[in-house]
């Protein structure tokens, strides 16, 4: 009995090895066949990713032949126009003819804004140009075309006057028999005022450009009488003066809200014609003021012209 015992166990043991023996040589077969796929699936996918880096690496190729032979192009086109005619407050041009510069009236006018004590693009107590020769001659444009229509001129944002001396000296203001209302705080942006994000922006100019300046604009107008200085934050300061007709509009406050109370306010005293300069409106750290003088202009069936002086310029049908 007991061999026939031990020869029972000896054959369930082998084939028990057998089998086992088997499992693992199938699960080998079956390892090496995932293996395989992995290795497959691998290759195709790295396959992808070179034919679509080769199709990239093509089109920088593309990209960049086309920059080069732009460049030569406008290496040759700026070569052969020589220097620019004006190339000042991020403006530059070629071929054009800009009279203005060589105009001594508009010269004298341009100083005179210059030199009133600003400390806009200089050091405090500069008396360095920041050449933005073009805004100002859009400025004597619009106050000399003005001065023909009833009414009077109004600026909201003042500053030192660079805008509003050139314009009072290029068109002889004092011969007009009109008032020339200047709004302005003269100790820079109010605060409370700033838009979330006009803040930081608002608070550098306040920092590096705006001082409190009412004695010095008051001693730089004394030679036009009739220039009236408002001092204050505008919306409150709107109604504090009487004007009822108004030909010439300057809107320069470095933020939306109280621009937008001034274009409202001054928006039914505008005569048919009367020109409104926006000095903020094309540069694109003010984008929310031109936003919402667009939006304004449209409610009022009118559209803003964006000049590339950075002004933005519309006339009052």
């Amino acid at each position: 009995m007991r061999e026939v015992l031990r020869s029972l166990v000896a054959r369930t043991a082998k084939r028990t090895v057998r089998r086992g023996w088997t499992g693992a040589k199938d699960r080998a077969v079956a390892l090496g066949e995932r293996r395989s796929d992995q290795r497959v699936g691998r290759d195709e996918r790295l396959s992808e990713q070179n034919r679509r880096l080769s199709e990239q690496n093509r089109w920088l190729s593309e990209q960049n032949s086309r920059f080069k032979d732009h460049n030569r192009k406008l290496r040759s086109t700026l070569g052969s126009a020589g220097p620019p005619a004006y190339n000042a407050d991020g403006l530059a041009v070629w071929g054009k003819d800009v009279p203005f510069l060589r105009d001594p009236s508009f010269i004298r006018a341009y100083r005179r804004g210059m030199d009133s004590g600003h400390s806009i693009g200089r050091e405090k107590d500069s008396d360095a140009d920041i050449h933005i020769e073009w805004r100002v001659h859009v400025a004597c444009w619009a106050g000399w075309h003005a001065r023909h229509l009833p009414g009077h001129f109004v600026e909201c944002g003042v500053n030192t006057g660079i805008f509003s001396l050139a314009v009072c000296d290029h068109i002889d203001f004092n011969a007009t028999g009109k008032d020339f209302f200047l709004f302005d705080t003269f100790e820079g942006i109010p605060e409370e005022q700033m838009a979330v994000e006009e803040r930081d922006h608002g608070l550098e100019a306040n920092r590096a450009a705006y001082d409190e300046c009412y004695e010095l604009v008051r001693r730089n107008f004394a030679p036009f009488p009739r220039a009236r200085l408002v001092r204050g934050r505008v919306p409150e300061t709107l109604g504090t003066v009487t004007i009822d007709e108004v030909c010439y509009l300057s809107i320069d406050m470095n933020i939306a809200k109280p621009e937008m109370a001034a274009i409202e306010w001054f928006w039914d005293r505008l005569v048919s014609g009367a020109p409104v300069l926006l000095d903020d409106y094309g540069w694109s750290v003010h984008a929310l003021q031109r936003k919402r003088m667009d939006e304004f202009a449209s409610s009022r069936g009118v559209r803003i012209a964006n000049l590339p002086t950075g002004q933005g310029l519309l006339l009052k049908p």
